[in-house]
């Protein structure tokens, strides 16, 4: 830790990190999210799983996939290869058009950074997946659905459905809560909000039933499969290690920018909880269209301002702060739990 002086007078706490040279902005046709280049892959972004002979079964869920009216949606609990599966499919699907892809596990995001479901369009089948860049992203501001389970499920519902132009198809990596009461108000909402999906279901025998119910009620075809033998299960410090990297490289070309405190609101991520702004704390920086343009690390507080350690070049759009449930040490990638987590 260091301090800060502001203009305003007095002093603010500033987190020491690399972030000398000017954020990256990345757009698209419809959406622009602030992406750092990557310049490494993402921790089994760029396996070697040849991606159109993948799982056993790809042949016969591909099929289906390509018969669905809505959304695809991928579940399975932790560790059953949902991601791999996801983009089999997804490359698979893309040699006949274009291929939205959301990615909705906040613990182990791989299009945008960890704390938010993300989509990216996928114009052809790719190998390489390091590289992919979110078109739009929504914060939850924690790794687990758990503390937000509502918000995670239409944070799930909106990417999949808004914005998608007619005939365009969606694929859902959806996250591994699968089981208790949570996970079954989980997906009841999902599947009161998202319309008529397939669902491939990865599971061994029935473990899934509880979750899936609701789904088939709502009209959705289910398409069971057995998780790929050659998945490998992940312990929880691998888990957090891949976060680790992920932050380090989203706020690697990450700079301070200055946000006046007058007409900025800041809200909690998680209604009823903390939005104090206090250094350290993992944010989003939301428009006043409520699209979240990147994230940022509060670095520094004071009377009039606020200063953002972000990737985002321009903060002229930036209506409203987002806090979330975790402070985050930008040039470690080391997370501290918030007091809602």
């Amino acid at each position: 830790m260091g301090t800060a002086s502001l203009s305003e007078g007095g002093t603010a706490t500033l987190l020491r990190g690399r972030g000398s040279r000017r954020g990256a902005t990345t757009a698209t046709q419809r959406q622009s999210v602030a992406v750092p280049p990557v310049s490494d892959a993402v921790r089994d972004g760029d396996s070697g799983t040849n991606m159109l002979s993948g799982h056993p079964e790809f042949g016969r869920v591909v099929a289906a996939a390509r018969g669905a009216a809505g959304p695809v949606l991928v579940v399975g609990g932790v560790d059953c290869g949902k991601t791999t599966l996801v983009r089999q499919i997804a490359s698979a699907m893309a040699e006949r058009g274009p291929v939205w892809i959301v990615a909705a596990d906040t613990g182990q995001a791989w299009i945008g950074p960890p704390t938010t479901v993300s989509r990216a369009l996928l114009a052809r089948a790719r190998r390489r997946w390091s590289r992919i860049q979110p078109e739009r992203m929504i914060f939850l501001g924690a790794t687990s659905p758990a503390p937000c389970v509502r918000q995670a499920a239409d944070a799930l519902v909106r990417l999949a459905v808004e914005g998608i132009p007619a005939g365009e198809r969606v694929i859902v990596d959806t996250p591994g809560l699968v089981t208790g009461r949570l996970a079954e108000s989980f997906w009841r909402r999902v599947a009161s909000r998202i319309g008529v999906p397939l669902v491939v279901a990865i599971q061994c025998r029935r473990e899934l039933a509880p979750i899936l119910r609701p789904i088939q009620e709502a009209g959705a075809r289910i398409v069971t499969v057995k998780p790929d033998p050659r998945v490998r299960v992940r312990g929880r410090g691998e888990r957090t290690a891949y976060r680790a990297a992920a932050w380090r490289r989203y706020f690697r070309r990450a700079a301070m920018r200055w946000l006046d405190r007058a007409g900025l609101l800041i809200r909690p991520a998680i209604p009823r909880h903390s939005a104090a702004a206090e250094a350290g704390r993992l944010v989003a920086l939301r428009d006043s269209s409520g699209r979240d343009l990147a994230l940022g690390i509060i670095a520094a507080v004071g009377p009039k301002r606020i200063g953002i350690l972000t990737p985002l070049g321009d903060l002229a759009e930036i209506a409203m702060l987002i806090v979330g449930s975790l402070r985050v040490e930008p040039a470690t990638g080391r997370e501290e739990a918030g007091d809602y987590i």
